[in-house]
């Protein structure tokens, strides 16, 4: 399982404009029916995004060319980029270990 996951500073106010622009052309099948944004509880226009995919690091290359390949990210990159701040974090993470509370 892979983990995709990008931490950003929005400007003021932009929340609702990133998130139309954040959106992808189309949502790639794989990732766990759900994508998530979260919020700083000390900054509001602190936020991560991520989301859960059900595949392996081998199967990567073709996941990203069933989806526009890098053209298709750099155009979603740069529909972003007027609303962001700064980006810290971001990559894709594979899932070493998943905890299941009460297990």
């Amino acid at each position: 399982m892979l983990c995709f996951m990008t931490h950003r500073r929005l400007k003021p106010g932009s929340f609702e404009a990133f998130r139309k622009a954040w959106e992808p052309d189309e949502m790639p099948p794989g990732l766990r029916e759900r994508a998530f944004h979260v919020r700083s509880l000390s900054d509001p226009n602190e936020i991560v995004s991520f989301g859960l995919a059900d595949m392996a690091v081998e199967d990567l290359p073709a996941f990203r060319d069933a989806h526009g390949g890098a053209e298709a990210e750099a155009r979603r990159q740069e529909r972003m980029a007027p609303y962001v701040e700064w980006t810290g974090i971001d990559g894709i993470f594979e899932v070493v270990e998943e905890l299941v509370v009460g297990e």
